[in-house]
């Protein structure tokens, strides 16, 4: 049942409405720009009060605002005013706390919304758009942009900037790999066994020092095996004599033919390690954010580490501002569609993938990896999968929407994970799992734990919440 035809309305909106005449309310829309901004106030009739108006973004331009806003209240003695603009990249971010430090809420919409609402979609100007966005506003139409708070903007700003990070170190991988075949063909092999793990410190030590066969060769067994031992690497004469062995059956070019890939080599290396230092530190401060969220209690469920819980927890935000989960799975874009027209009722439709994409494709990541750790998503993505033969898609969507649900309820309840199918247990059998789900919590964050972190953050009170209840041992 509809209770309003408006998309987005609230109890607090129409209370707030009806403490105001109609006379005491203005709207001011703001069309935001990379460095000028446009603005004008109108009241509840639309009827212009202020004419459209420009001003920059810094402290001059602010207080020229401010200044236009109290102007126009003391004219028509208005008690509230409405101030909108929308999410344009980056560039809004800024001024919404410039504005909010002034004293005034600021609504954020979505473009498109705006866009809707011009009487000429062919045309673009700034008076129009100013227009649009007072409309949109008036009526209550249109979805609002979520600004998060301190906490949740840092977490996120980190948790993306991570994504960024760990894309530029896959594409630097492939690189190094694609010279490696070119310098030193087969030492990177998995077959050849010669190392447990091609971008460990060893192997990353001989590519950058001895790229090619014959400097190897020129080395020695003996002479390699020492500067292994040297530079702290477990390798040994054993590994050193397979890379001789191998050097001397691999064809090789002319040092002088491969100059240019052994300086590729080298700089990519380099840039490798500062990526893989940067994506540490912005892993210690998604941790950091992290554990001042209920996103902590995702830890405890298995196949959801730091990262997963923190970039499903970035993407989401304050979970307390949704009354329910479906909210969060329709911010995820993957709800499934459905039609319905007279008689016709059509289900389970392709999902609408209108949403955050970040949250889309975390969701579904980490139902890949509920698959492979949790035995209970296990099992249920097993029987998804047999339901749609033909559209495994849908079997990942449905897991993923199951863990929203799940996520929602440990987050905004603050509970620790137990799993459905967990047989009945005695005192002992609970202090036992939960002195494993705790154990398995702070090894996940070991190597993620900084200084900065809060004393009193949500892994202190999964402690105390354990201690009291199931007498774990911190």
């Amino acid at each position: 049942m509809l209770h309003s035809v408006f998309k987005n309305t609230s109890v607090d909106l129409k209370g707030l409405l009806a403490s105001y005449e109609p006379g005491e309310i203005l709207y001011v829309p703001i069309d935001v720009a990379k460095y000028n901004h446009s603005s004008m106030v109108i009241n509840l009739f639309g009827e212009v009060i202020v004419p459209k108006f420009d001003f920059p973004y810094n402290n001059h331009g602010i207080q020229f605002l401010a200044k236009k806003l109290s102007t126009a209240q003391k004219q028509t003695h208005a008690r509230k005013l409405f101030v909108a603009l929308e999410s344009t990249g980056h560039y809004h971010e800024n001024l919404v706390f410039a504005i909010t430090q002034l004293g005034f809420d600021v609504c954020v919409i979505n473009p498109g919304d705006s866009k809707n609402e011009r009487d000429n979609i062919h045309a673009k100007t700034d008076a129009i758009d100013l227009a649009a966005i007072a409309k949109v506003i008036m009526s209550n139409k249109g979805k609002r942009s979520y600004m998060p708070d301190c906490i949740y903007y840092n977490l996120r700003r980190s948790s993306r900037t991570h994504r960024q990070l760990t894309q530029q170190e896959t594409s630097i991988k492939n690189i190094i790999t694609m010279l490696v075949d070119k310098t030193f063909n087969g030492l990177w092999n998995p077959e050849n066994s010669i190392f447990s793990e091609k971008w460990g410190k060893g192997s990353l030590l001989f590519v950058e020092n001895y790229s090619t066969p014959q400097q190897a060769l020129r080395l020695g067994a003996r002479r390699l095996a020492d500067f292994f031992r040297k530079h702290n690497t477990k390798l040994t004469m054993d590994t050193a004599m397979k890379i001789i062995q191998l050097a001397k059956n691999t064809p090789a070019r002319p040092p002088e033919m491969m100059e240019s890939d052994i300086k590729a080599l080298k700089a990519n290396i380099q840039v490798l390690k500062s990526l893989s230092s940067a994506i540490l530190e912005q892993r210690k401060q998604m941790v950091k954010f992290l554990l001042q969220t209920p996103g902590t209690y995702l830890l405890s469920i298995p196949g959801i580490g730091a990262i997963y819980a923190s970039d499903f927890t970035a993407e989401v935000g304050d979970i307390h501002r949704f009354a329910y989960a479906g909210q969060v799975i329709s911010l995820a874009g993957t709800a499934p569609g459905k039609h319905q027209s007279g008689q016709l009722e059509k289900t389970n439709l392709r999902t609408s993938h209108k949403g955050r994409s970040l949250l889309r494709m975390t969701a579904n990541q980490i139902a890949l990896s509920l698959d492979n750790h949790c035995p209970e998503y296990h099992d249920y993505y097993s029987n998804k999968l047999y339901q749609y033969k033909d559209t495994p898609g849908k079997a990942k969507t449905a897991t993923a929407n199951r863990f929203i649900k799940l996520a929602f309820s440990m987050m905004s309840k603050e509970t620790i994970y137990h799993p459905r199918a967990i047989p009945l247990m005695d005192e002992k059998d609970y202090h036992d799992y939960y002195q494993s789900v705790w154990d398995k919590m702070k090894d996940q964050l070991k190597p993620y734990l900084s200084d900065g972190i809060p004393v009193d953050n949500y892994l202190t009170r999964i402690q105390h919440q354990l201690e009291e209840k199931y007498g774990i041992i911190p």
